[in-house]
């Protein structure tokens, strides 16, 4: 429960972040990476109660802000607000109040989704964090990776902790919200009826390609292939771009989705036909398209396990936020109000 009594508390806002396409050959994080936007900084500053004994109290900085046993004061919300938000530097005091609010009820989540753990007993062990580090850093290598958290301001260490927020959570929606949670045949099929533009397929075609560091090294390549070699296995022995190991299989695509030069060339090859070799910042690639997919609504069965996974992941989302509301309002809190009265 939430003490009133001296005390205030505001809503509490969201953030939600989407990741979108990725280049056909550039290697780039996950969506996890996002997370950096939407944690970075939301270490553990935590200061237990102060012991007293008797006439001997020593002098403690002014507690703002307290969730369960934890305290925190206003240089710990200030070093956050920092790692969160380094370039507010300029901004309006009523801008960096806002944020201040922001981190604020981003803190008492963590609080909170952390008790709520240990009650549980749910935890972290280093070998998670370093799995989900691995799939985070995909192909980049270990000097890459650092070079982008550098480049974001951030270090390893709160990467780990945001990565065990996250792993946290994802356990705790596991075991508390996920078998609470079920979507019908007839939840499905509405979904899929009422948003039937969604499901509109433009025309795709299914392309394969190869990668080669100079143009005479794809010439000789297309002409092995001109003389009835075999694409995806000369893709596995000599392609550089990393879809090689599959064959140079990318996938289906509709126009616009891959950079125009490379659109310029796929939807005007005939099927099974190789391309001339295509100059891009990564080299030359060839291309081969062996299928085409004429534009049309896409069938129920073909996108019903899509539309599941989209309804149980809202069902989901919608009662973690209930349950992390509960837990707010059973969790003692208390917020000083100079961080509501507009003192900056």
């Amino acid at each position: 429960m939430i003490n009133y009594s001296g005390f205030c508390m505001t809503a509490l806002d969201k953030t939600r972040q989407g990741a979108g396409q990725q280049p056909v050959v550039s290697r780039n994080l996950s969506a996890c990476v996002l997370l950096l936007c939407l944690l970075a900084g939301l270490t553990a500053c935590r200061q237990q109660p102060p012991e007293t004994t008797g006439q001997d109290q020593p002098q403690h900085p002014a507690i703002i802000l307290e969730v369960g046993d934890l305290r925190f004061t206003a240089d710990q919300l200030d070093r956050e607000l920092v790692l969160r938000y380094p370039d507010t530097e300029g901004l309006p005091a009523a801008e960096k109040r806002q944020l201040r609010q922001h981190l604020l009820h981003q803190i008492i989540d963590r609080e909170v989704i952390f008790a709520a753990a240990g009650q549980r007993q749910i935890r972290i062990q280093p070998e998670d964090i370093e799995a989900e580090l691995t799939t985070l850093r995909g192909t980049y290598t270990a000097d890459e990776f650092d070079q982008v958290l550098r480049r974001s301001g951030r270090t390893r260490e709160s990467l780990h902790s945001i990565l065990k927020l996250q792993l946290l959570t994802r356990k705790l929606m596991a075991e508390v919200i996920a078998p609470q949670i079920e979507v019908t045949e007839k939840e499905a099929a509405d979904y899929y009826h009422e948003r039937r533009d969604q499901f509109q397929r433009p025309t795709e075609v299914r392309v394969h390609q190869m990668l080669f560091a100079t143009r005479d090294a794809a010439t000789e390549i297309k002409k092995r292939l001109q003389q009835g070699e075999d694409f995806a296995t000369l893709a596995r022995e000599h392609s550089l771009s990393p879809d090689g190991d599959e064959g140079g299989l990318l996938g289906y695509f509709a126009e616009g989705y891959l950079p125009p030069e490379f659109d310029a060339v796929i939807f005007d090859l005939p099927l099974h036909q190789v391309s001339a070799p295509v100059e891009s910042p990564y080299g030359f690639h060839l291309f081969m398209v062996d299928r085409k997919r004429a534009a049309g609504l896409r069938p129920f069965a073909a996108v019903k396990d899509e539309i599941v996974a989209t309804l149980h992941q809202s069902k989901e989302d919608a009662a973690f936020q209930q349950w992390l509301s509960r837990q707010r309002e059973q969790t003692p809190i208390r917020i000083a109000p100079q961080l509501n009265n507009g003192q900056p």
